[in-house]
Order: structure tokens, then sequence, then C-alpha cells
């Protein structure tokens, strides 16, 4: 975000509440107003609060709601034990307290994120926010009102009530476990109903619902009485809604529809592939289109932005929300759970294994596949979901983004694409790695995505920017991974000066999950060199395996060391690597090598986490490799 200038904010002084203006606590150059001024102003925004005048307590809502805008200011109201001054107005008798109260809560959490979450949760915002549910909602409908202002109030404040317990339980699993011991999946599942509630609320509650049933087997046993309504919605042709608005909403049934299907033995085929199709349509939705629209209605002054302009903007960017979910359901139905049982005790580990002329050296100890139904397979052919993922990676050119910088609307849209490349990189990943080479285009679609990817990573992309690059270089390493396990010849013209970039992204990188995503491209890329019987093959792959080597020995972390190491193996592992490891005289490096190794085992085992698995693995096998080897070179 550009800088701007700095302004000195200071109260009015004709402010008749001597309160900080709504525009001072909206504004990022907060730093020069004092922290008296702050504590004064809050001090006062709590008493307007609990005053016993409707018209200040609502005042004092809606500044605490403009408050919030300020991440800092979220964070620190949140500290100030605010849920127990605005928690028991949730359930107050006047609908617009109600309101208000739910709102500001609403954007505290949203805005302070996972401090502001945690501190409400501490304040036991979940008892009162249960209760509104259960002690207005229950029973409720919209044209139980006589008023319609009071019918409208009524929906707002069930709307911010339930995006609140949405944004708890999608960041808390105490959250979660206070949702199943009120019930509230119940008194939440007859909204799905939209010829009673519209298709506004029936998107909220649903997408609450997919966050609270993650991972939940007891709210999965009460929407299983939903399964059928959730079928018959999919299948639903809505009218009287936007594009946007049945985007979101089907997108958001699908997701809910997967959980479910997850907790079956038998998954119905046939649920699937409607998912699929569903989401297909979402994701044919043109993103390019869409920006080309809001560039057209983004002002080029701030004071320019209308309400009418301003509620495009915000349907087109649902459009982007439901995109960005949209992959992410397609990357977790091409996924699977690996747990793997890690008996090895890497403290008694002992590297004098017997019997290791009879270790094949080919064989990967931890090589789990998974592979997707011929009928997902077939659907995703026919819906072209590959390609309409990889579009989902390349929206924006250099022209559309500079105009978007111009202003705050036009930054939170890039932001937002941003997430929706990253997110399709993503899902771009799982589906390379679990569908075959044909379901991919081919060999050559594969190479084409994986050259493409490399220029964004290599050439495009700031070595800052570790969301884009965690995600590409991801996508990069599943697509190298295929091209491998092809054993296909197609870098007959690839240089050392070409392997150059990749050598310095992994040297300028500072995060270890982009690193290991290099690493393994890089061993992939050696790997495919190996059936290139040419010298200059031979040169790259030489020195693919001394950058390697010498990158280990630098690196402070034992599973990344490990993940150096096993590719190492991965390179040299055929009986026809023997002579280019005597060159490189591999076996005198891995062995000084070994005893750092395994220090920093001895030292980190303790805080591997995820990672004792590759670690172990490596632990296990770095001397067998040695030793199976160094039998073998005895003869050269």
């Amino acid at each position: 975000m550009g800088k701007q200038k700095r302004q000195k904010n200071k109260p009015h002084k004709k402010n008749p509440t001597g309160l900080l203006s709504v525009k001072d606590f909206e504004t990022e150059e907060i730093d020069d107003i004092t922290n008296d001024d702050q504590e004064s102003a809050l001090r006062r925004v709590y008493e307007e609060i609990q005053s016993v005048n409707i018209e200040e307590k609502l005042s004092g809502l809606q500044t605490i709601e403009s408050m919030s805008y300020n991440s800092t200011l979220a964070v620190q109201i949140t500290k100030n034990g605010i849920a127990k001054i605005i928690g028991p107005l949730l359930v107050d008798k006047n609908i617009l307290i109600r309101t208000s109260s739910a709102s500001a809560l609403r954007y505290l959490a949203d805005n302070g994120k996972m401090e502001a979450h945690t501190n409400l949760l501490n304040d036991d915002i979940m008892t009162p926010l249960c209760t509104l549910l259960k002690q207005y909602y229950i029973d409720w409908q919209p044209k139980d009102h006589n008023e319609k202002n009071k019918a409208i109030d009524e929906k707002e404040a069930f709307i911010q009530a339930v995006t609140l317990l949405w944004t708890l339980c999608d960041h808390n699993e105490f959250a979660v476990k206070c949702c199943n011991e009120n019930d509230i999946v119940s008194i939440l599942t007859k909204f799905f109903d939209i010829t009673i509630y519209g298709i506004e609320i029936a998107t909220i509650i649903t997408q609450c619902l997919l966050s609270l049933s993650e991972d939940n087997i007891n709210a999965i046993k009460k929407l299983k009485n939903s399964e059928d309504t959730l079928n018959q919605l999919l299948n639903t042709e809505i009218n009287n809604a936007s594009v946007s608005e049945v985007a979101c909403f089907k997108t958001a049934i699908s997701g809910l529809l997967i959980n479910l299907t997850n907790y079956e033995e038998n998954t119905s085929m046939n649920i699937i592939c409607k998912v699929i199709n569903v989401l297909s349509d979402t994701l044919s939705i043109d993103c390019k289109q869409l920006l080309s629209n809001l560039i057209s209605i983004l002002p080029y002054e701030k004071n320019a932005f209308s309400s009418n302009a301003k509620k495009k903007v915000q349907d087109n960017r649902r459009i982007f929300g439901a995109q960005q979910q949209a992959l992410e359901i397609l990357a977790n139905l091409c996924s699977e759970d690996q747990e793997n049982e890690n008996e090895s005790d890497l403290e008694n580990s002992d590297y004098e294994i017997e019997n290791i002329d009879d270790v094949c050296m080919d064989d990967k100890l931890y090589k789990t596949m998974f592979s997707l139904p011929l009928e997902v397979v077939e659907i995703f052919n026919i819906c072209n979901i590959i390609s309409k993922v990889w579009d989902k990676t390349r929206i924006m050119n250099t022209d559309t983004i500079e105009i978007l910088e111009q202003n705050v609307e036009g930054k939170d849209i890039l932001k937002q694409i941003h997430t929706l490349n990253c997110t399709a990189y993503l899902c771009l990943n799982n589906l390379i790695s679990c569908l075959e080479i044909d379901a991919l285009g081919g060999i050559e679609n594969i190479y084409r995505m994986w050259t493409e990817i490399g220029t964004i990573v290599f050439k495009d992309t700031s070595a800052n920017d570790i969301e884009l690059l965690e995600s590409a270089t991801a996508a990069m390493r599943a697509a190298i991974q295929k091209l491998s396990e092809e054993k296909v010849n197609i870098f007959n013209c690839l240089t050392l000066a070409d392997v150059q970039p990749m050598l310095n992204r992994e040297r300028q990188c500072l995060n270890a999950n982009i690193q290991v995503n290099l690493i393994r491209i890089l061993g992939n890329l050696a790997l495919i060199l190996r059936n290139n019987d040419t010298s200059e093959a031979r040169e790259i792959i030489k020195h693919i395996s001394i950058f390697l080597l010498d990158a280990c020995i630098l690196e402070s972390k034992v599973w990344v060391m490990a993940e150096f190491l096993d590719t190492i193996i991965d390179i040299y592992a055929e009986d026809n690597s023997d002579q280019l490891a005597n060159e490189i005289k591999l076996l005198e490096k891995l062995q000084t090598l070994i005893p750092c190794f395994k220090n920093k085992i001895r030292q980190q085992k303790k805080t591997l986490g995820d990672n004792i698995a590759i670690v172990s693995t490596v632990n296990m096998n770095i001397m067998k490799f040695i030793r199976y080897k160094e039998k073998r070179m005895r003869n050269l």
C-alpha cells in the first residue's frame, strides 16, 4: 500500500462529546494520536455504551464499530474487555441495540484477527451470542413483523450475529465446542429455506455451518438430517437473485455437501459430480471481465465513490470470494490426509544397520499415492477443470494493477486477486499430484505450465511475496515430479544459465517451505536430466548436486537439511550414477555432513512436529545409502 502524507488528527474543538471523530479512527496514520487521547476517548465510549439513554448507547456502539477499522485499535478494544460490556447487549429487548452490538463485535473480530478472537472468547462472548440465537431466532420468521423497518433491523441483527459466529468458529475450536454444547446447528439449519428467509440469510448460515462442520462429527450428525434439502438446493434454479448471490450460495452448499460425504463410508459419486459441476460454473465466470467492470466503476478520487458504485464493487468481489472457495473445495477433493505413523525413535536410532547390501536404494520409505475415482476424473475432463483453475493463476496485467493501485478500494481488490491466484496454484498442485498425465493434458501441457510458473517464480515475483512463492513453487514441484515419474526427455536444450535463477532464488529464500519446494524442483530436474546421456546434462547434474551439498552444510533447520539429503539420495540412487558421484566426491562430502546432521537431530527433535517423518526417514537411510555406494564405487 502506497504511503500517504501524515495528518495530525486532533479532536474538533466544537465536538460536544470530546471524542475523536470517526475519521480519526479510520485513518491508518493513527500514530499522531497520543495514547492519552485514545484512552480518554475509549473511556468515554465505554461510558456511552453503558448509558441508560438509548441514543447514547447506539452512538457509543457505532463509534466502536468505526474504531475497529483500525486493526491495532480493534485488538486494544477487545483487550479492554469490550465483550463483557457489549455482550449482554446482544440480548437486549431493543432491536436497534442488538443490531448495533452484533455489528460492532463482528467488525472487531474481522479486523482484529486472531488476537481479537482470543480476547473475545476469553471474555465469554459465546454465552450471550448463543443466548441471542436461542432466545430470538428459534421460531423467528421475517414475515412475523408488521413493521417493515423492524423486520429489516431483525434480519440485520441476525446476519451480523451469524457472521460473528462464523468468524469465531472458522478460527477457534473453543467456539465450535460452545456451538455443539448449545446445539446451534439445529437452530441454523431451518434457515436453508430461501423461500422464507431469502438467499442472503441462507448463504450466511451455510458459510457458518461450513466452518462449524469442519472435523466436527457432532455437527455432521445434525446436518445429516438436512442432506436431502442441501441436494435439492444444489439443483434448484434460483430466480430474483444476482449472479454473485447464486454463485456464493451454491458454492457454499457444495462445500457443506463435501463435508458430509467425507464422513460416509460409501461416498455418493452422484453428489460429488454435481458439486464439481457447480464449482465449474462458479469458476467459469470471467475474472478478467469482472476486473474490467471494476476498473470502469472505481473512482480516481476518493470522494467520487458513490453508494451505487460501492454496491457494484461488492457484488463483483463476492464472485472472487466464491471462486476462491470453489478452488479450496476442489483442492480438498484432490487430497487425502496421510497420517504417517513413525515408530522410530530418533534419539535411539543407530546408523549402523545390518544387511545393507539387501537395501534397494530406489525405494522411498514414504511414498503415498492418492488417485481420484474414475467418475471424478471424467467430470473434471468434461468440465475442463484444469484449464479453469489455470486461468485463475493469472488474471491481471501490469496496466490493470497500476489502475487499481490508485485508490483504497482498488488496493483491496488487488489483495483479493492475489489470494485467489495463490489458492489457484495450491489447487493446481493437488490436481497435478493426483491426476494421470492424460487427464492433465499430456506431457507438453504440464511442461508448458511448469515453464510459465517458472517465469512467475524466478523473474516476476518479489522475494518478499511469500504467499505467492510458496503456492507457485508447490505447483512447479508437483509438475516436475509428474514429469520425472514419466521419465520424459524434455530438457534437451537446458543450459547452466537456465538453472542459475533457480539456484539464486533458493539462496535468497528465507522461508523453509519455499526452500524445500525449490530443493525438490532441482532434484527432480536432475533426475530428468539423468535420462539425457550428454556431457551438458551431466555437467548440470553435477552443478545442482554440488549446490545442494554446499547449501546443506549451511542449513540450520534439521528437517530442511533432511530434505537436501533425501534429494541427493534420489539423484544418486541408480547404479549408473556411480561415476558422477565419484567425480563430485559425493561420499566424502556426505560423511562430513553426517555428524552435523545427527547433532542437529538431538538439538531439534522436540520441535520437529510434522517434519519428524522426513528426518527419521533420512536418518535411517543415509548410512545405508553411503555403504551401498561405497561397495559399488570400489570397483570403479
